[in-house]
């Protein structure tokens, strides 16, 4: 071997040492090597070349048929493609009228609610608004938590948190050694008030307004995440119906409302624009259809008979959801301040994203490699037995010669 034949190999094998993929893999047929191998080796020694070989392959093939079936139970190891939400279609505007030739809806959506909000509760022709709901039949404690707008106790925790910054801190509100306070867009305090007073109670209103305006604008997807007892008493007296459609809390259909997102920011609807006047949207309300049967309660023969119903079945049911956005009015940032919380433009159509269910192929690999390792090792062990069948009939035939 040359000099430079040996300079090549070591110069290959230093640059293995820094690519993890190759030195992993190397690492792993090194030590399945040595570790199978060091086994076939002391079965073969004792018991023949061949019988030791075919011994090893059949405890290998019952190994990898183990693991792969605890791959396949608990979702470890080789694992597929992962359950996904999938845009089918997009709508805009209401998507209860059929005879929009222009825009057609999909007809699954036929029996959604009109997203037109209701002046009043009771008409049939308008989704209620979740304030609405709280106003009418809520208790003390749900309007106090859901349409209240403390300005006092807002006040309170902002002098709190002013009084603990430091003087140089951004967030700091004017100090009362300040001549001029910024502008302020609300009704300030009334005049021989300090200039921080006036800047503090400008702060404090404007908190208010994003508290009224959260107030406003809660979707009846939010309010059953909170008080899930108000949505069904609103279904209960008619006021909200929804046909074979289900809502969903937001919690509940996170995913399907980010798959949503997502795909409104790339498709040609002005959302994905570089214009951040244009570019932004509140999600209001998700809808889902299908799929395996829920869970009515907690108790235990319900648990018990959903898992039996739903384990049986040979096929898992399409699994829909519909989540719904509007575009937000453009409000221009303020220097040293939070964003605004995003308020629903009303002259802007309701956009309803159609998605289904796409439940992948998750433990798919690990099934398979489960069934085909547990083929071969039945294949091995049969193997086996004939074999062994064999010598016995040899040695019966040895013993009954003369």
């Amino acid at each position: 071997m040359s000099m430079g034949s040996v300079l090549s190999a070591v110069s290959a094998l230093a640059a293995i040492s820094f690519d993890n993929e190759v030195r992993g893999l190397l690492t792993v047929l090194l030590g399945s090597a040595i570790l199978m191998g060091s086994v076939w080796l002391i079965i073969s020694t004792n018991t023949g070349f061949r019988l030791g070989s075919l011994i090893a392959i059949s405890a290998i093939f019952g190994w990898t048929a183990m693991m792969a079936l605890l791959w396949a139970l608990y979702g470890i190891g080789l694992q597929g493609a992962r359950p996904t939400w999938e845009v089918q279609a997009i709508h805009i505007g209401n998507p209860s009228v059929s005879d929009n030739e222009a825009n057609p809806p999909p007809e699954i959506l036929d029996d959604l609610p009109n997203p037109v909000v209701c002046a009043t509760l009771g008409d049939q022709d308008c989704l209620p608004k979740a304030i609405q709901i709280v106003r009418v039949r809520g208790n003390s404690t749900q309007k106090a938590e859901l349409d209240s707008v403390d300005a006092g106790a807002i006040r309170t925790d902002l002098t709190v948190f002013n009084d603990d910054l430091e003087e140089d801190d951004p967030r700091k509100l004017l100090t009362a050694s300040s001549e001029e306070a910024p502008e302020c867009e609300f009704e300030t305090s009334p005049n021989g008030t300090s200039v921080k007073e006036e800047q503090l109670e400008c702060e404090v209103q404007r908190l208010a307004e994003e508290q009224r305006i959260r107030n406003e604008d809660l979707t009846l997807s939010e309010l059953k995440g909170v008080h899930p007892d108000l949505i069904e008493d609103a279904e209960s007296k008619g006021w909200l119906e929804l046909g074979d459609w289900n809502l969903q809390t937001t919690q509940a259909a996170g995913e399907a409302i980010t798959a949503a997102s997502d795909y409104l920011a790339e498709a040609d609807l002005g959302f994905g624009a570089t214009d951040e006047q244009s570019n932004t949207f509140v999600v209001l309300d998700a809808y889902q259809q299908g799929g395996k049967p829920k869970r009515l309660n907690n108790g235990v023969w319900e648990r018990v008979s959903n898992k039996v119903i739903t384990s049986t079945m040979p096929r898992h049911p399409t699994n829909y959801t519909v989540v719904q956005v509007q575009r937000s009015e453009y409000h221009p940032p303020v220097a040293g301040q939070a964003p605004p919380p995003a308020e629903i433009d009303p002259d802007e159509p309701v956009i309803s994203v159609l998605l289904r269910r796409n439940l992948g192929r998750f433990r798919l690999p690990g099934i398979l490699v489960a069934i085909g390792s547990g083929l071969l090792f039945l294949v091995s062990l049969l193997m086996l037995h004939t074999r062994d069948l064999e010598v016995r009939r040899r040695l019966e035939g040895e013993g009954a010669a003369p």
